[in-house]
């Protein structure tokens, strides 16, 4: 629902959105599918497939920032910004230190900024401030406690990247 709200928000006639997910079962088994890609509407089909996504597994933050990246680095675009929306920190089965997969989607958000790529979380994690502000930096996140606010903080989030 959350995934809908946003990308909803976001897609409008100037803009050019892409919906992608992910999920992963350690790190040889990263999910990751688009939903909606950048030349297509956000109609029924993509509507669609939004609504056969279970959520499952792990979260390897990293790894989906790095795809999403790759995919806005092959765009054409003024600004590039990836919008992670997220209910919760990093992790997979496969990882038994707590700040490895912060340290990598850190990493992988610092990789993306060098490309020219903004990157800004919206996440459903009350208790998401000590590593989202790792992650994504100090200014480039939000935290909501229901997905229908992210309608009105994702326009805020990509005005706030667009302008820096």
């Amino acid at each position: 629902r959350a995934a809908r709200v946003v990308a909803r928000a976001l897609h409008g006639d100037a803009d050019r959105v892409a919906v992608h997910g992910f999920a992963s079962n350690g790190r040889h088994e990263v999910h990751y599918q688009c939903i909606k890609d950048f030349s297509e509407p956000f109609g029924s089909e993509q509507q669609a497939r939004l609504d056969r996504l279970q959520g499952s597994l792990s979260t390897r933050m990293g790894a989906a920032l790095r795809h999403a990246s790759a995919a806005l680095a092959r765009q054409t675009a003024d600004h590039k910004v990836i919008v992670m929306l997220t209910d919760g920190e990093p992790s997979d089965v496969d990882v038994v230190e707590d700040d490895h997969l912060v340290e990598d989607a850190r990493h992988a958000v610092g990789r993306a900024t060098a490309q020219g790529i903004r990157t800004f979380c919206l996440t459903l994690d009350r208790q998401a401030d000590a590593y989202v502000r790792r992650i994504f930096g100090a200014r480039n996140y939000l935290i909501a406690d229901h997905a229908t606010r992210f309608a009105g903080y994702a326009g805020q989030a990509l005005v706030k990247l667009i302008a820096h």
